[in-house]
């Protein structure tokens, strides 16, 4: 029987050896280079995120978006600041590099989910479709990000990887509207109906400086109609409302003032049962509280969200839209009332923690994420 020599059974091992530190470094570059990959693709994501979020508030009028006399939706304006914050802001770079080039498209996001993508402008919304933001970003050769580079998969004959990653945005009216941002004060739609133009969705505007019938508040030609909630115990026809707790059944003065000062608790939506609780009585004492944080007081309830109703009797009454009030003074006495203005201003008529979609009355809901 022949044996290998020596010399060649230590060349058999040197070429063992080295086929096997190539498969060797060949695997640590799927590790180390892939995991690369995967926080690469992170990173992009994130910036994705965040540049979707700061560009979808500029679909509607903002002041911080410098297009208060823009018409919704704004493509132009959301998609702008989109991109600009994705190549300014720091906190968006990857692999510890600035984002350079980014793709923005803007269109419409079924909230049913189908079809699963932005249907981009020129486009019919339907009911189910809200003003959306799409943005892209990409790390590839060729790219101005520049390609995503590696560490050991040269071995391999691979100098860079790609990677890419896309977020949508999207803003609506509430269906739902959850903690801390609702005031206790429930209208009728009928009063809604008479101070708020459908055709435009916007507040109806008034046409002399008279006072509205049976009331006293002088108008300004132009401006939203300046207008009294009454409690229902007082109001004739449609100009009543009513204190509302909202999610509970608790009837004493202490805690709507809690609610007044923050809002619900839990979350209340459009159609929901049971539906939000209309109080019994005036409790004349809750209109100084109000007049105390309006327009004319500190302001911190100038502008609220509050429910809209068919009936504001007495009980469980069912939601059928968020409406946002510009609340401008309250009057206790005899005849307590609150004075009003309806708005649709973006920049103060976000719901606080909202989301879901509804009719348009005014209140908006924060941008969120849909992709």
């Amino acid at each position: 029987m022949r044996t290998m020599s020596k010399a060649k059974q230590k060349g058999s091992v040197a070429v063992i050896t080295a086929v096997s530190l190539v498969s060797l470094l060949g695997f640590a570059a799927l590790a180390i280079d892939i995991g690369n990959l995967m926080v690469s693709r992170n990173q992009l994501q994130n910036a994705a995120d965040a540049a979707a979020l700061a560009g979808a508030p500029c679909l509607y009028q903002r002041a911080q978006c410098s297009n208060t006399t823009a018409t919704a939706p704004d493509w132009t304006t959301a998609t702008q600041k989109a991109s600009s914050f994705a190549t300014a802001a720091t906190s968006n770079a990857v692999q510890a590099t600035a984002i350079k080039a980014v793709q923005t498209d803007s269109g419409y996001w079924n909230i049913t989910g189908s079809p699963g993508t932005l249907q981009t402008v020129p486009f019919t919304p339907g009911t189910n479709d809200l003003p959306a933001i799409r943005v892209t970003i990409q790390k590839a050769a060729g790219n101005a990000n520049g390609a995503v580079s590696t560490y050991l998969a040269g071995i391999l004959g691979v100098s860079s990887l790609s990677a890419s990653a896309t977020a949508i945005a999207a803003v609506s009216r509430p269906g739902y509207v959850g903690p801390h941002g609702l005031f206790p004060i429930a209208v009728s739609k009928c009063l809604y109906d008479n101070y708020w133009n459908s055709s435009t969705n916007s507040p109806a505007l008034a046409t002399s400086t008279a006072p509205i019938s049976g009331q006293t508040a002088p108008q300004t030609p132009n401006t939203p109609y300046v207008f009294q909630i009454a409690s229902s115990y007082k109001a004739n026809g449609c100009d009543g409302g009513q204190w509302t707790t909202l999610t509970s059944q608790q009837n004493d003065v202490t805690f709507v003032r809690g609610l007044i000062a923050g809002g619900n608790t839990d979350t209340l939506g459009i159609g929901t049962q049971p539906g939000t609780y209309i109080q019994p009585g005036e409790k004349n004492t809750l209109y100084t509280s109000v007049d105390n944080c309006s327009a004319d007081g500190d302001r911190s309830c100038e502008y609220e969200t509050v429910p809209v109703v068919n009936d504001v009797s007495t009980g469980y009454q069912q939601v059928v839209a968020f409406a946002c009030l510009h609340v401008l003074s309250a009057t206790n006495g005899s005849t307590p009332y609150i004075l009003v203005q309806m708005s649709n201003q973006p920049d103060k008529c976000q719901a606080v923690n909202s989301g879901g979609a509804g009719p348009n009355y005014g209140s908006i809901t924060p941008p969120r994420l849909v992709q």
